[in-house]
């Protein structure tokens, strides 16, 4: 758990990790150079629990450079993500460290979660669980899993350096990058994480800087994939998951380059040949959705008509 000038939140934050069904923990903090009074509140804490280990940074060195000096400390088989001003749910690490335990071809998962407004209400996450879904979605401009409610193996995440300290804002987004085709994500359907909506927060502080770096990552991403420049194959993918409409030539441009997206994520082993049924179907339905409007009022009376007649035949 990375900590800077967190005094407000920090002992909430602390105590949901302490309180954990799950016992047998190392809890690393690393204050990152606070100047307020997290280091007095770090301190007290760990005098009073022994699972705690302290890291300090002499000055403020960022949160990717934080989370890496808790990786490199950590010495367990798993490493969960905290951030200092958001809540765990009692049963969060039980549950995601049972899951690794049982699914040895997962090597990250994360949880759904509750955005925590100040008056105590917040809407629920309803993020993809499996795979393809997460990967696939990703790619076409979603938050397919939430950065601080993660579970890795260690093992993975030293294998690709672990956050790219370069990355201010986005630092989970391009972690991803690197991990996808490397190792297989989930995410439980429960929400075991609550999400702390401030106005200091990342998200809210340098949403634009947030959203820019997310957008130049899924371009690296698949110009990596591709071997070529990407950028307007994103832009059209961003179109088609705002929901627009496509000329019949954008379209059938369109429809070439997510069977090729398909085909490279294949290829690459970033999806398994027993993800492409849902695959297929998933790309199929958003690709119907951008027809021309007047091809979607035909494809609609066709299947009503059909459909209609197929059921009196029946009966």
């Amino acid at each position: 758990m990375p900590v800077y000038n967190g005094e407000r939140y920090l002992c909430e934050a602390i105590i949901s990790i302490l309180n954990q069904t799950f016992t047998d923990f190392e809890f690393i903090i690393v204050d990152d150079g606070s100047q307020d009074g997290s280091a007095a509140i770090i301190s007290d804490f760990a005098e009073r629990d022994k699972r705690i280990r302290v890291v300090r940074h002499e000055r403020n060195r960022g949160l990717t450079s934080a989370r890496n000096s808790g990786i490199a400390t950590s010495r367990g088989e798993f490493v969960a993500a905290m951030d200092h001003d958001d809540i765990s749910l009692p049963g969060r690490i039980e549950k995601q460290a049972d899951f690794l335990q049982s699914h040895p071809d997962i090597g990250l998962v994360g949880t759904q979660l509750r955005n925590l407004l100040a008056n105590g209400s917040g809407r629920r996450s309803r993020l993809a669980q499996q795979h393809a879904e997460i990967v696939l979605l990703w790619i076409i401009g979603r938050t397919t899993v939430a950065g601080p409610t993660i579970m890795a193996r260690r093992d993975a995440l030293t294998a690709v350096g672990g956050y790219d300290e370069s990355i201010r804002a986005a630092d989970d987004k391009e972690l991803f990058s690197r991990l996808y085709g490397k190792t297989r994500f989930a995410n439980l359907p429960e929400a075991l994480y609550l999400h702390r909506q401030h106005e200091n927060q990342t998200s809210v502080k340098r949403h634009e800087e947030q959203q820019n770096e997310a957008l130049e990552i899924r371009q690296r991403w698949l110009s990596r994939l591709w071997g070529e420049d990407a950028r307007a194959t994103i832009c059209r993918l961003d179109r088609l998951y705002q929901g627009h409409n496509f000329s019949w030539r954008e379209w059938w441009l369109l429809r070439r380059e997510v069977r090729r997206l398909v085909d490279g994520m294949l290829a690459a082993n970033i999806v398994a040949a027993s993800d492409m049924p849902w695959i297929e179907a998933e790309t199929s339905r958003r690709l119907e959705t951008a027809m021309p409007r007047r091809w979607q009022m035909f494809l609609h009376w066709r299947r009503h008509h059909f459909g209609s007649r197929k059921r009196e035949e029946a009966v």
